[in-house]
């Protein structure tokens, strides 16, 4: 089957297909915006995965921030 040979390939095509149905139908830059998110997003699963406490750790910073901005 063609999945199983060509996976990587198979992907490709269905991304560029729905990456080009995204720009004719809502646009060019809202269509980057959506493909800028998706990857920011990406960037944040792949460091939480590498580290355990990534979240624990941004929610402390976070509210350390916010209680200096109170103080």
């Amino acid at each position: 089957m063609i999945w199983q040979e060509d996976r990587g390939q198979c992907l490709g095509l269905a991304s560029g297909i729905i990456l080009a149905l995204m720009i004719l139908l809502i646009g060019f830059w809202r269509t980057a915006f959506i493909v800028l998110c998706g990857v920011v997003g990406l960037c944040i699963g792949r460091k939480a995965d590498r580290e355990e406490a990534f979240f624990g750790r941004i929610a402390d910073d976070l509210l350390d921030r916010i209680n200096r901005l109170r103080s």
